[in-house]
């Protein structure tokens, strides 16, 4: 709904922000600095054609040594509200 939505854009701004970029296709400030590997763009068809359940698991275990597991930064809630806001960048 609305409201996951609306907080899912907010903890995206804090948590993913700095690597994915505000648009989501891995273009935040940190990742010029990315010399091995650069951050998904999470608009790219291979990201959109994830389940949401795939999308909430590599939030929660993260993707080592690139991305750091968010299990113990976001709650469960938090983590899911993350995914439905990812939805609405993809749509775009």
């Amino acid at each position: 709904d609305e409201t996951s939505v609306a907080r899912g854009a907010e903890l995206f701004a804090i948590n993913c922000v700095p690597c994915h970029g505000a648009d989501g296709t891995g273009s935040g400030p940190v990742a010029a600095f990315l010399q091995e590997r650069k951050p998904a763009d999470l608009t790219s068809a291979v990201v959109t054609s994830l389940s949401d359940g795939a999308i909430f698991l590599t939030i929660s275990n993260g993707k080592l040594p690139f991305m750091v597991p968010m299990n113990e930064n976001l709650t469960v809630r938090e983590r899911w509200d993350v995914v439905n806001f990812l939805r609405t960048l993809q749509a775009e």
